[in-house]
């Protein structure tokens, strides 16, 4: 199946809302857990961060696993978007709707953010100069949040 960023997007815009405090995140958790073989065998717990899982598990209900990895960790999300070709680090970048955005908090804002990523998102959609993302585990559920292309703690972009 090729892919299709409006229906990745759809996705994720379809998982708004799931939260910890109800378990309804656990859709997510039982998604990712659910394909086969799991990232570096890892199963993932209802108490672990579950950033990368939102991203794995709209990928995998999307049948897009082949350009979108799947993974629980940043780091290694980000080392398979590279394996790919598919990773993005020039600071000039204009990302599009249905790339996936890393952050590194620690971002001091000055130069090439290089370091560990903590987060991802997918970016929802990009007016002028401000990108829309949604996250998974942003204040525990799948909530939006507005910055700025080129922005402050953006680590880069996976484009499938």
């Amino acid at each position: 199946m090729a892919y299709s960023r409006d229906k990745f997007v759809k996705k994720m815009q379809s998982y708004v809302g799931l939260k910890e405090s109800d378990g309804s995140h656990m859709k997510i958790v039982n998604t990712y857990n659910s394909h086969k073989p799991l990232a570096r065998g890892y199963k993932l717990k209802s108490s672990d961060s579950w950033c990368a899982a939102t991203i794995s598990s709209a990928a995998i209900e999307c049948g897009c696993t082949a350009i979108i990895p799947t993974e629980v960790s940043c780091p290694q999300m980000i080392e398979l978007f590279k394996k790919l070709g598919e990773w993005q680090e020039n600071d000039a970048y204009k990302p599009s709707a249905g790339d996936i955005i890393f952050y590194d908090w620690q971002d001091s804002g000055s130069g090439d953010n290089k370091e560990t990523p903590d987060h991802v998102g997918c970016v929802e959609k990009v007016s002028g100069n401000t990108i829309t993302v949604i996250e998974g585990n942003k204040n525990d559920a799948v909530c939006r949040r507005s910055l700025q292309v080129n922005g402050k703690y953006i680590r880069g972009y996976g484009v499938p």
